[in-house]
């Protein structure tokens, strides 16, 4: 008996080492990834057939050009503002989907959505360049515009907090707000890889009783100078769309 207890000892041990060393070669279970998140998911109200519907043919086919942008997976090339990255201007261009965009707009924000909430849309030249570009104001954080430009190589995109690109006109010339009263006046651009602006007037209504000091070009003008261009330049708003793309009253 204990010969065959002495036979069968060695057997159970390489067997138990064979079992221990199987465990330890066997590889650790895999971490899920996370899976993306489609662009279309980020905007659930809108209504392409709608909008098509609604709008100019040529406004339409303008549009029609940032379906891919909104709906698939189509990178856009974020680019630095006039506001983004302010006071050193080192922010840097990134390519982003519109789910990267919503990320990091509600970046660290414990109350972050599940989708942009697009509260408007808007097709118009902004810069001048006889191309329109796709102008979406979104009520996220406080609400945000984001301005969408086609160009031959890819899409570039800016965005804008709401009191900085508000009353955008058909010619469009659009207003910064630095509070009541206080009305600066701009056009757009697109160069040397990034949008800027150039100041075209100011007016800034003192609460003191003392009127108001008026700018055009960045020179001294008096108020009744500054009316006048106000009059030429401010020639009506955009016609902007609900998501579902109803016409939304001017003014609205």
């Amino acid at each position: 008996l204990t010969a065959c207890g002495a036979r069968t000892a060695p057997a159970a041990s390489v067997q138990a080492s064979s079992e221990t060393s199987s465990s330890a070669e066997e590889p650790a279970p895999e971490v899920p990834e996370e899976p993306e998140i489609p662009n279309r998911l980020m905007l659930p109200d809108l209504d392409v057939s709608g909008l098509k519907a609604s709008m100019p043919a040529a406004d339409y086919a303008a549009f029609e050009a940032y379906l891919p942008v909104l709906v698939e997976d189509q990178t856009f090339r974020w680019t630095a503002g006039p506001y983004r990255g302010y006071p050193d201007y080192d922010w840097e261009a990134k390519d982003v989907t519109l789910v990267d965009f919503h990320n990091e707009l509600w970046d660290d924000n414990p109350h972050k959505t599940d989708a942009l909430v697009l509260d408007r849309l808007a097709v118009q030249d902004v810069d001048g360049d006889g191309t329109a570009e796709l102008v979406m104001l979104f009520q996220d954080m406080a609400y945000n515009y984001l301005v969408l430009s086609q160009r031959e190589d890819a899409v570039y995109g800016t965005d804008f907090s709401v009191r900085w690109f508000m009353d955008l006109q058909k010619n469009g010339v659009y207003a910064g707000s630095g509070g009541a009263g206080y009305h600066t006046y701009y056009r757009m651009s697109f160069q040397n890889g990034r949008f800027e602006e150039k100041e075209l007037a100011q007016k800034v209504e003192w609460s003191n009783g003392y009127g108001c000091d008026c700018t055009l070009d960045g020179q001294p003008v008096t108020e009744a100078e500054f009316d006048a261009w106000y009059t030429e330049n401010m020639v009506g708003d955009v016609t902007w769309y609900a998501p579902g793309g109803a016409v939304l009253p001017e003014g609205m």
